[in-house]
């Protein structure tokens, strides 16, 4: 599962001291006019640092189901709709996956074989080159053989794509809204190394930083919430494609065109390697093979919650 928050950046913790900008922030200045202990450049609110594993800075508002959420601040513009301290109830969209979609490659690796089929292990070396096309190949020729083996086709590794139908149904007791954005801290210091300098106070928000799961707020932020984000609430995806599958016919030639056909073979990637016989003593002087085949498979269906509801610590 996943755990989504782009809006939010990592603030470690420092050392304490006084801070005029907590208190009055028309009274930060730009920190060079007085060392590097002077009263910072904070032109929002300095805040206390979040602590290690914890996230700043984003809004949060917190209503009633009667109520219009406020549009969030220009700074932290990323509107994160769900639901505050009550789990809701969710129903999600039927989910379902599209037929598998994958990658076909030609075999490469082909033998010539002193025996018929299957061959055995002394065959010589009959190969096409790297990423062959199909198209008619003279190299590797081979003076005499009895039979032809072929590999089978690479693995198309193919996979499904989830559709959703339907809508997402969620209802709940106490509906909130994040406010979110990159950087979630604002420009300058704050005198005071503890502190860490946030967008101002905007009026029906509360400044929060935040945490995965449910956790107990750290020092300096005391209102406390557990948030449930309904872009998180339900997720669709497919498992492992079973039954796909590439194919594709192989051909030797007794001439170097392509144009006297000794053999061919079919050949799959789902199949163990291909084998076919030939005039006794025959020479391979060209190779050719049709384009491969995709097979579609199908993939099982899965709902899941894509992200754990995490905590909310607030200043009042």
């Amino acid at each position: 599962m996943r755990y989504l928050f782009p809006f939010l950046v990592l603030v470690c913790a420092a050392c304490s001291s006084s801070d005029p900008c907590a208190d009055d922030p028309t009274r930060c200045q730009d920190a060079g006019k007085d060392g590097p202990d002077g009263p910072g450049s904070c032109a929002g609110v300095c805040l206390p640092h979040a602590p290690a594993g914890w996230l700043a800075t984003s809004l949060l508002w917190i209503g009633k189901l009667s109520d219009t959420p406020p549009a969030c601040p220009s700074v932290l513009s990323g509107m994160l709709p769900g639901f505050a301290d009550t789990s809701p109830t969710v129903s999600c969209p039927a989910c379902k996956c599209s037929p598998s979609s994958g990658e076909c490659l030609l075999p490469v690796q082909l033998s010539a074989n002193s025996t018929a089929c299957p061959g055995g292990s002394g065959g010589q070396q009959f190969d096409a080159p790297k990423a062959w096309d199909g198209t008619c190949d003279t190299s590797n020729p081979v003076s005499s053989a009895d039979s032809l083996s072929v590999s089978p086709l690479p693995s198309p590794g193919g996979g499904c794509s989830p559709v959703v139908t339907g809508q997402i149904k969620i209802q709940g007791i106490t509906p909130a809204l994040v406010c979110s954005g990159t950087p979630g801290v604002a420009a300058g210091t704050c005198g005071d190394q503890s502190m860490v300098c946030a967008f101002p106070k905007t009026d029906g928000f509360l400044t929060c930083i935040t945490n995965i799961g449910d956790q107990q707020c750290p020092a300096g932020w005391p209102t406390r919430h557990i948030v449930y984000l309904n872009e998180q609430a339900c997720g669709c995806q497919c498992d492992s494609t079973i039954g796909d599958s590439c194919s594709a016919t192989v051909t030797v030639y007794e001439d170097g065109a392509c144009s006297n056909p000794l053999g061919s073979v079919m050949v799959s990637s789902d199949q163990p390697k291909a084998c076919v016989d030939v005039t006794a003593g025959s020479a391979f002087k060209s190779k050719s093979a049709t384009p491969p085949v995709y097979k579609s498979g199908i993939c099982a269906p899965s709902t899941f919650t894509e992200g754990q509801p995490f905590t909310v610590c607030c200043v009042p």
